[in-house]
């Protein structure tokens, strides 16, 4: 009996881990979007406002990673720009890359 007590509780504590982020979500759309207000006259308008105010709550999430790989990119295209392009050119003595801020430019000596 202990065995199987131990074991039901080891089994509880993973699920438990897997509930808190779901509840959390639950728990912000009631009071970040005011979701436990909803006053439809109609099922189904209530469940078609319950389902725009999560997939409003999962696009800001999808935007916030779109932002985040979009920064990330722009700095590895600007470190792998400032690593690969020359600062000199070595066959064109009237020509030489000068670095503004974001950007190379051929600019004239």
């Amino acid at each position: 009996n202990k065995d199987e007590l131990m074991r039901m509780k080891a089994q509880r504590r993973p699920e438990y881990r897997e509930r808190i982020p779901i509840e959390g979500k639950f728990g912000q759309g009631k009071y970040g979007y005011r979701l436990n207000n909803i006053r439809a006259k109609r099922a189904d308008t209530s469940v078609a406002w319950i389902n725009s105010i999560f997939l409003v709550m999962n696009l800001l999430i999808l935007m916030r990673v779109f932002i985040c790989l979009r920064n990330l990119a722009a700095k590895i295209a600007s470190w792998v720009t400032k690593k690969s392009m020359p600062r000199e050119i070595p066959f064109a003595r009237a020509c030489q890359f000068s670095s503004n801020r974001n950007s190379y430019l051929a600019a004239r000596i």
